[in-house]
């Protein structure tokens, strides 16, 4: 591995070396390569804003402090602190200061503490006292909510440190962001719009002035051309720093606070009271969570739309990461690629109801692929993507597009709950292990498969046969349930919480009456060709085929006679 590594940077310095050949020929608009190298996070930062030699002192904390937050506050304050770095202008000194602890933040690979941040100045309050004046720009998005709010913060605890004072807003100023952040909503996005009083709050009472160029073309209509508002348009930047950054992240902005014993930030406090106070008095129930149509107010004409908001026949949300998958990214199977015409391809960009942001798609053939209703009234699960080629065609409809992959992580991140996700192998194996007292003591891959191998010993043992745990015959898969007391094998499990309760008991009384069962290579059931029965079955997820009149079931024949509170006796 060392030497693949040593390969692969000893060809980036030869490319490195060609191209700086070439820049010097003067071709291009630079005379040199823009694009440094950086072997990690501190590298990178110390080459996108600076200063010299910061990349060292940037390890040292990382490894004392271990927290990026903590660390970028810590920088912040020591480039501020002037032992080391010397600054001609106190504005000179902020601006690096802010900048750098940004770009901790982002990992040194956004542009966000370049192009975010378009200046930062030194302003004057009516009663002589001078403040931090921040002007943000539109990139400031790529930092997210938690790099908005924290480069406020960490101007504040810069300014502290240079003895700069605390913002003193006019009224025309603060009634200025009241009109401009739900303007701004208007013509762009923002996951959260502040009421007028939350707005006057952090505008009243933030230590640091949360300013900003123009973005839009839209002007405001009241208080305009003000002294220290240097433009009448909308100032993107700034709304972003303060609906996504201090509103949503004001828990995070106030552990800091907190840790750091600074003063003057208890106005945040509504924000965390005001994510606290739903559910306060069942606080152990779980909460119920709503469609969310958020995400089809953003389709641009001509886009699909796969699905409507917790709509059935959707993406069924199974969590997991796809080994194509990397940050941000989810995986559907390759058949589903197909039938969609090709509309999803590796690497598109998706918008889903949850975790609510914008995503990339990537394949996973190991999860379940889509049902389909052919023409000729077959109703089939297609796993394989030659299969999918093959039928694609013959699809009459889609009825489910199977399941989509989505990193736990990506709720964690995205602060989203959790949602309920697909009952799935991985799942129920854990659930016969605690039965048999074999769950993996370690969550790696040696030990989940070293418990997996011990359950099927002791299954095997008791049975005293061997029993696939993965894909069980329908016979073993209810002896498993029912000897160990878990759940049915969610290889077998169908969509009864699709159904309404009349429809189970005339599904129960079609069987009993028509159903026919054979019991020659596994057990068939044979019922009578039937409109509304066949219905049942599709929103059920029973595949089956369609012959000579006849409906004709094998995997899932006995899962739903005994759905249905039904069984086999006698053939």
């Amino acid at each position: 591995m060392k030497t693949y590594f040593r390969l692969l940077q000893r060809e980036v310095d030869r490319c490195y070396s060609v191209a700086e050949k070439a820049r010097k020929k003067g071709f291009d608009p630079e005379t040199k390569v823009e694009i440094p190298q950086a072997r990690d996070l501190a590298a990178r930062v110390e080459e996108l804003v600076g200063p010299k030699g910061i990349a060292s002192r940037i390890r040292a904390l990382t490894e004392k402090l271990g927290d990026r937050e903590m660390v970028s506050i810590e920088i912040a304050k020591e480039i501020a602190g002037g032992k080391k770095y010397k600054f001609s202008r106190l504005e000179d000194a902020v601006d690096q200061a802010i900048r750098t602890g940004l770009a901790i933040l982002t990992e040194g690979v956004l542009v966000a503490p370049l192009e975010g941040i378009a200046e930062v100045r030194i302003g004057k309050n009516k009663d002589g006292s001078n403040y931090v004046d921040l002007y943000f720009s539109g990139p400031i998005r790529s930092a997210g909510g938690t790099g908005q709010a924290m480069s406020v913060l960490i101007a504040d605890v810069v300014r502290r440190e240079l003895g700069v004072g605390k913002y003193i807003p006019t009224k025309g100023e603060i009634e200025r962001y009241k009109e401009e952040i739900p303007l701004y909503k208007r013509v762009q996005h923002l996951q959260y719009l502040p009421s007028v009083d939350e707005i006057e709050a952090i505008v009243s009472n933030c230590p640091v002035c949360i300013n900003g160029e123009g973005t839009e073309d839209e002007e405001v209509t009241g208080y305009r051309d003000l002294p220290r508002i240097d433009t009448n348009r909308l100032r993107g930047g700034a709304c972003l720093v303060i609906a996504e950054g201090l509103c949503l992240k004001a828990p995070k902005i106030l552990k800091h606070v907190s840790r750091l014993k600074i003063e003057g930030w208890g106005f945040l406090e509504r924000f965390v009271q005001k994510g606290n106070s739903e559910n306060t008095e069942q606080s152990d129930t779980i909460p119920l969570i709503e469609p969310s149509s958020k995400y089809l107010g953003e389709v641009i004409a001509g886009r699909p739309v796969f699905s409507h908001p917790s709509r059935k026949g959707g993406f069924r949300l199974r969590y997991g990461r796809g080994r194509t998958c990397g940050l941000a990214a989810t995986a559907i199977h390759p058949a589903t690629m197909y039938l969609l015409d090709e509309f999803i391809a590796v690497g598109t960009q998706m918008k889903t109801e949850r975790p609510g942001k914008g995503t990339i798609g990537t394949p996973c053939d190991t999860i379940e692929g889509p049902l389909v209703l052919l023409r000729n009234g077959d109703f089939v699960q297609i796993n394989d993507v030659e299969e999918a080629k093959r039928v694609k065609d013959e699809v009459s409809k889609i009825i489910d597009l199977g399941e989509i992959l989505i990193p736990f992580g990506e709720f964690i991140e995205n602060n989203a709950l959790l949602s309920d996700a697909s009952y799935v192998y991985e799942w129920w194996i854990q659930e016969l292990q605690a039965k048999l007292r074999c769950l993996p003591k370690k969550n790696d891959g040696d030990a989940i498969t070293e418990s997996e191998e011990t359950a099927k010993r002791i299954v095997e043992k008791d049975f005293g046969r061997e029993i696939d745990l993965r894909k069980p015959d329908p016979g073993d898969a209810f002896a498993l349930s029912e000897h160990y007391g878990v759940p049915l094998h969610p290889y077998y499990n169908l969509f009864w919480h699709d159904l309404r309760k009349k429809d189970v008991e005339q599904l129960a009384v079609f069987l009993l009456e028509n159903g026919e069962v054979s019991d020659n290579e596994g057990l068939v059931l044979r019922i009578p060709k039937d409109k509304g029965i066949k219905d049942t079955l599709v929103e059920l997820g029973v595949l089956h085929k369609e012959r000579g009149g006849k409906i004709l079931i094998d995997r899932y024949a006995y899962p739903l006679i005994r759905g249905c509170g039904l069984d086999v006796e006698n053939g």
